[in-house]
């Protein structure tokens, strides 16, 4: 196949990934520079993103609902070790993986001519990358638990299949969108998922007597945040993915392809208004859909670490992964661990963590060696802590937040007198590479994003800061362009003082505060 055959302007996800494996492409360097340049617009549908190394790319892979199998996680593991290499001579971090707080996992250093073999790889055990990346319907994601706690309203396993295969089954419909769209659905009683902060959100609720979904739309972060509306809508489990369908024909009718920087659904939301945009939705369901039903959610913020009874029997074991981040060999271990203590399932959560299902004996289970890392109980700091991909890989990360969140984790341990971490329990710190939010800065108590700024002498590293982030409301920015050292200073003695009990962090704002936050 030629250069000028490898990629058209009008494949879908699939029809990229075909092209590709057909062709048994050589090195990235070697295509001429018109057919790259398209190449990295239509990989980006089949999971495939540019990273800041010359020739090497990141792949998402995209797991529906954060639901993976043991031998799911040995094939990406076996690909990590195979495949996400770095160059001989170079420092950067090499065959890891990383979990999002969209539950995918995503790989680096992946080379152009070694996609075909991955891509085989990946199908023999049903995994896959389409549309986990660009202007698609992206990977669906829902309580992490689903199906196995005995305290959730409803089981969402079947919404996120069905999603899943209408994101394949119609994808003039799902990967063509003005913006990239995420979902989330969810029969959790708290707030796992952070329901307000996507494009649309399906949150449990009751109406006469049955259980099912309320609506909420328009949510999301970055440069224009807001928190998603919720509309006037109950649906069914099975109605779902009508509704869904409903929402992306509004926006493909209604929303703009052409300024990308301000394009997403919850501008639109904006734009009409909630009030609208429900009659709008209404007018393309194919059912006349009730009034909201009765909120069964609690909002309460939940990243299910820990022990905890599982339906139908057994433990799911909730494990802290510090930073979202393991080696090849690592993951291939929490499968070995999933398949000697439980039934052979994983599941990752939106806050960079996993969990180990049907574990028959706990006690067992923590006894083993890589449960001292990844541990059930971990201290408030390292549980606190998300970060972004961002720099060395991210080609728009300014800071590598991975290891500023780690060395800060350290620093707060040193600062945050040991006898009071018991009061910072669910306390969020979400650290990002740069103003994208992917790692949800104004989602937590306290959010750090990265910036470069300048003093007297030259540019330093700094962060801008957020305080006030929860479920039901969104940070505001404290203080802009404040130095890392310094700003771990004061995050160490806004939380001396939230475990002194002087500083409530669910209530915290910047002008309560009190210490060194006083605004930009």
């Amino acid at each position: 196949m030629t250069d000028e055959k490898l990629f058209d302007l009008e494949d879908t996800p699939s029809q990229v990934v075909g092209r590709i494996r057909d062709a048994a492409p050589g090195a990235w360097e070697e295509l001429d520079p018109e057919t790259a340049e398209l190449g990295i617009r239509k990989l980006r549908l089949a999971g495939v993103y540019d990273d800041r190394q010359e020739a090497a790319f990141m792949l998402r892979t995209r797991i529906p609902g954060g639901v993976l199998t043991a031998d799911q996680a040995d094939v990406i593991g076996g690909v990590t070790s195979d495949f996400a290499v770095r160059p001989e001579g170079d420092a950067d971090p090499d065959r890891f993986v990383e979990i999002t707080t969209r539950q995918d996992l995503q790989l680096h250093w992946i080379r152009f001519q070694d996609l075909p073999e991955i891509w085989d790889r990946y199908a023999a055990v049903g995994l896959g990358s389409l549309s986990a990346c660009g202007d698609t319907l992206r990977n669906v994601t829902a309580c992490a638990v689903a199906g196995l706690d005995p305290d959730e309203w409803i089981d969402t396993g079947h919404v996120v299949d069905a999603l899943t295969s209408m994101a394949a089954d119609d994808p003039m419909l799902t990967s063509f969108l003005p913006r990239k769209f995420k979902v989330a659905v969810t029969g959790c009683p708290s707030d796992c998922v952070v329901a307000r902060l996507h494009d649309l959100t399906f949150t449990p609720a009751r109406r006469d007597g049955a259980v099912g979904f309320n609506v909420h739309a328009g949510g999301g972060l970055s440069d224009y945040p807001r928190l998603a509306s919720p509309l006037s809508i109950f649906v069914e489990s099975s109605q779902v993915p009508a509704a869904v369908r409903a929402v992306l024909e509004l926006y493909m009718d209604r929303g703009d392809f052409e300024h990308k920087a301000v394009n997403r659904f919850r501008m639109l939301v904006h734009q009409l208004g909630p009030a609208t945009v429900e009659d709008e939705i209404r007018r393309r369901l194919p059912f006349d859909a009730s009034a909201a039903g009765e909120e069964l959610s609690t909002w309460q913020a939940e990243d299910h670490l820990g022990v905890h009874e599982q339906r139908g029997g057994g433990s799911y074991v909730g494990l802290c992964v510090p930073l979202g981040r393991l080696t090849a060999k690592e993951l291939g271990d929490v499968a070995r661990l999933g398949r000697v203590h439980g039934d052979g399932g994983i599941r990752l959560t939106q806050r960079q963590n996993l969990v180990l299902t049907g574990i028959k004996d706990p006690p067992a289970l923590l006894a083993e060696p890589l449960l001292g890392k990844f541990r059930p109980a971990p201290d408030p700091f390292e549980r606190a802590v998300i970060a972004c991909t961002s720099a060395p890989f991210c080609k728009f990360g300014i800071l590598n937040v991975k290891t500023l969140g780690a060395e800060l984790t350290e620093y707060l341990r040193r600062a945050v007198p040991e006898p009071s971490w018991g009061k910072l329990e669910g306390l969020r710190i979400h650290l990002s590479g740069c103003k994208a939010s992917c790692a949800q800065v104004q989602a937590a108590h306290v959010g750090l994003r990265a910036t470069m700024g300048k003093d007297e002498a030259a540019f330093r590293e700094s962060f801008d800061v957020a305080l006030g982030g929860g479920p039901d409301r969104l940070g505001r920015w404290a203080s802009l362009d404040v130095a890392v050292a310094e700003s771990f200073e004061g995050i160490g003695e806004l939380l001396q003082a939230a475990a002194a009990s002087d500083v409530d962090l669910e209530t915290i704002t910047p002008e309560s505060s009190g210490y060194w936050f006083r605004g930009p």
